[in-house]
């Protein structure tokens, strides 16, 4: 009986370890996604629908993207419409756009997923 439990106690401790392993987004990040993504809905949704909502589009973007990738896309994103050279580098870097055209379509799955109306 012992030897089962120790078994079942290693393999709960696998998994478990495996969960922490997933893109995990710094708690920062997370917090600041979120509170972006509220305010862009905050006519759609009241504050409570809009943070349940928006944190399930951070949790989508989390199985796709590293942190550091989620940063750059998103960065990139926001960005890309500067005008002149301060754009430059989110218009004109072909991984730079790879990158913002993979978030945009991650962007809207999550949307669509999470069931925030465009």
């Amino acid at each position: 009986m012992k030897k089962l439990s120790m078994s079942v106690l290693a393999a709960g401790l696998v998994v478990m370890s495996n969960v922490s392993v997933a893109n995990d987004f710094a708690t920062v990040t997370r917090v600041h996604f979120v509170q972006d993504c509220i305010v862009l809905n905050a006519e759609k949704m009241n504050v409570y629908e809009s943070t349940h909502k928006c944190s399930c589009v951070v949790d989508e973007l989390a199985k796709v993207f590293t942190e550091k990738e989620f940063e750059e896309a998103n960065t990139g994103f926001r960005f890309q419409n500067l005008p002149g050279d301060r754009g430059a580098e989110f218009k004109d870097d072909a991984d730079v756009q790879g990158g913002i055209e993979l978030f945009k379509k991650t962007h809207a799955e999550a949307y669509e997923t999470c069931r925030i109306r465009r």
